[in-house]
């Protein structure tokens, strides 16, 4: 009799969360597969982090550039189309991040990437000043002498075997970020062959992706019965205190030098080349000194975002430029007219703008590989966007990385063509490696311009040569590779 009962419950409950769902999908004018009671369509994302990007291109082709599923009780649009993405970029409105940001909050908090609302905007407008390019200046030498370190462990490697570059790169990028915004040598290249800090963000990165695509693992009452919820919080414990080191030797620096405020010396605040976290750890939002927690999770988000991303598009560049020796070649030439003849000095900041070719060959290796494969948005009431209907509690998938491989917004979309970005583009929003509007990336030129200085110097000294393993491309935070990112050096004298 019990077992009766039990098994009626089950089935009103499985028919009452099917019905729940049919009439939420219903209300959405968007293509999109049936859900089933409970699941809603998460079974249909359940893949490989491999094979995730292909079975979403799978269903886009299926059920159109944007199109409508379920996560469980949550409902989701894939978004796939410039002109839609253009929709929820440029609005003002619809800031918010969803489900997914809240899997980094243990790590990020509030910081800048996870925030919304007033925070968001308050914080926002603090650091921007932090990015202006006369500080971006002052970055140069930290990240030319860097790159120094760099090119002579990459001579050791250049004897013709494969070499990861996601790792190397990795730890020149951690040493960049750490020195140039932070104010702090960690000295990652010198003394780390695998950096605790590297890892745990791959850790961190590869969990937090498991739990978007398998949502049974997203609430928290059922990860923490996981043996990923272990490895997760050895992770927090390097990446936090890593940070709170950082802070603190740069508090300890401010000390002994008696400043106390931004205004105390010519050479701090946004004059200097440390303004990211003095400006934390001196400046005031809204007339109100920033708690040590808030500092820490402003820290946590540009290590991450200022180190990880890098090293994905730095990777992807080279891995482009190591099958197009004609690439190479053209870079070469331009740096040439640059350079004259002494090609062994560093670049001044207004050199780097004149890599015009350099910057496309760049972008074009972005449009391909875009270092973030996907950004999320939540819907925070019923409305429409673009003719389409949204539900509150939406969460709006991007998929950057087949919006800029669409073929109605860019010729032979697969081919690796620098020279497409000579002209405007067709949409402007269909190139999203730093996003758009109001949530761009504040660090774009930053990252741009580490970007130039890291494969300039590479091209001044190697040929970058192919290995014979295609990446397997792996959509975590940011677009990884799980049988790594190879090619082989060889110098050029």
């Amino acid at each position: 009799m019990i077992l009766f009962l039990v098994s009626v419950v089950l089935v009103l409950v499985l028919l009452v969360s099917w019905i729940s769902l049919v009439r939420e999908s219903r209300r959405f004018n968007l293509n999109g597969p049936m859900p089933l009671p409970i699941i809603g369509n998460a079974h249909m994302f359940i893949a490989k982090s491999t094979e995730f990007l292909n079975v979403i291109t799978r269903y886009s082709e299926k059920y159109g550039k944007v199109f409508r599923v379920h996560f469980l009780s949550v409902p989701t649009v894939i978004v796939c189309d410039a002109k839609f993405a253009q929709e929820i970029v440029s609005s003002q409105e619809h800031i918010s991040k969803g489900g997914p940001y809240q899997l980094l909050e243990c790590w990020l908090g509030k910081g800048l990437l996870t925030a919304t609302g007033q925070r968001w905007k308050s914080h926002r407008r603090f650091l921007t000043p932090a990015f202006h390019f006369n500080i971006l200046q002052n970055f140069l030498p930290v990240f030319c002498k860097n790159q120094r370190v760099l090119t002579e462990k990459l001579r050791e490697l250049a004897d013709g075997r494969p070499v990861d570059m996601f790792p190397i790169f990795a730890l020149a990028a951690l040493d960049n970020v750490t020195e140039s915004i932070m104010g702090t040598s960690v000295d990652a290249q010198g003394h780390e062959r695998e950096s605790a800090y590297v890892k745990s963000i791959e850790v961190m990165s590869t969990t937090v992706a498991m739990r978007i695509q398998i949502p049974i693992f997203g609430p928290d009452v059922v990860f923490n019965l996981t043996p990923y919820k272990s490895n997760q919080t050895k992770a927090l414990k390097v990446l936090h205190e890593h940070s709170r080191r950082v802070i603190e030797e740069r508090r300890q620096e401010l000390k002994k030098a008696n400043i106390t405020s931004l205004n105390a010396s010519n050479d701090v605040g946004i004059r200097n080349k440390h303004a990211f976290l003095d400006l934390l750890l001196l400046g005031d939002i809204d007339g109100q000194k920033i708690d040590d927690e808030s500092v820490r999770e402003e820290v946590d988000t540009f290590m991450f975002e200022g180190h990880d991303t890098t090293t994905s598009g730095l990777s992807y560049a080279l891995y482009c430029l190591s099958k197009r020796r004609y690439v190479q070649d053209k870079i070469y030439e331009e740096l040439q007219t640059i350079f004259g003849d002494d090609m062994e000095r560093d670049p001044t900041y207004q050199e780097l703008g004149q890599m015009k070719y350099l910057e496309l060959v760049l972008k074009e290796s972005m449009r391909l590989y875009p270092p973030v494969p996907f950004i999320e948005r939540c819907i925070t009431k019923d409305c429409e966007i673009g003719g389409i209907k949204m539900v509150k509690g939406t969460s709006v998938f991007l998929n950057i990385f087949q919006i800029q491989r669409q073929p109605d917004m860019f010729e032979d979309p697969l081919e690796f063509r620098p020279e497409r970005f000579e002209e405007a583009l067709k949409n402007p929003f269909s190139f999203l490696a730093f996003s758009a509007g109001p949530r761009n990336c504040i660090g774009q030129k930053f990252a741009m311009m580490e970007l130039k200085v890291t494969i300039s110097e590479i091209v001044k000294h190697f040929y970058i040569l192919p290995v014979d393993e295609t990446p397997q491309l792996s959509s975590d935070l940011v677009l990884r590779s799980k049988n790594g990112i190879n090619v082989r050096f060889m110098p050029r004298k």
